[in-house]
């Protein structure tokens, strides 16, 4: 992998994340691009790359938006370890197996944020009951959506060179 491409894919992800995507709100759903980017990496170059790349956008999230720094970084290291961990049993070719790790991998990132706020802010599990009967169908959906643009955008700027002979 080329660093400078993924630095600046890094930080074109964060400034997404803040400036652009907080503005596309659907029935109080929104979409989390730096989810759809771990997994997209973790898919396409294995459990540590997946796993660093988990690290360094959820601290990034963590210093920007949330009160507790860690919680990010953890959630999706576990998440982008685990998905390139299991990159020899699926096809990371496929769309399909890509967008249906991206659906678990959304609602692991939920209920495991949820289930840590509530341990550490004392708050009722009231919010994850009204989010899960509500919204997340969307937020599933654009997830997906921003993998498959994350998955493409991917394979582009790392084409692998095919030998003719």
């Amino acid at each position: 992998m080329n660093r400078l491409k993924v630095v600046l894919m890094f930080f074109a992800s964060i400034m997404i994340q803040t400036a652009i995507l907080p503005n596309f709100s659907i029935f109080n759903s929104k979409a989390n691009l730096s989810l759809a980017l771990v997994v997209a990496i973790a898919m396409n170059f294995g459990s540590y790359p997946g796993g660093y790349s988990g690290i360094v956008l959820g601290f990034f999230e963590d210093i920007l938006f949330s009160r507790i720094i860690g919680v990010r970084a953890l959630i999706y290291y576990i998440i982008g370890f685990i998905v390139g961990y299991s990159e020899d049993s699926i096809n990371k070719g496929d769309i399909r197996s890509g967008s249906i790790i991206t659906v678990v991998a959304t609602l692991f990132y939920w209920v495991m944020n949820t289930i840590i706020y509530m341990f550490l802010e004392s708050s009722s599990s009231s919010a994850l009951v009204k989010y899960l009967k509500g919204s997340i169908i969307i937020e599933l959906i654009l997830n997906v959506l921003l993998y498959l643009v994350c998955h493409y955008t991917l394979k582009k700027m790392f084409k692998k060179k095919k030998f003719r002979f």
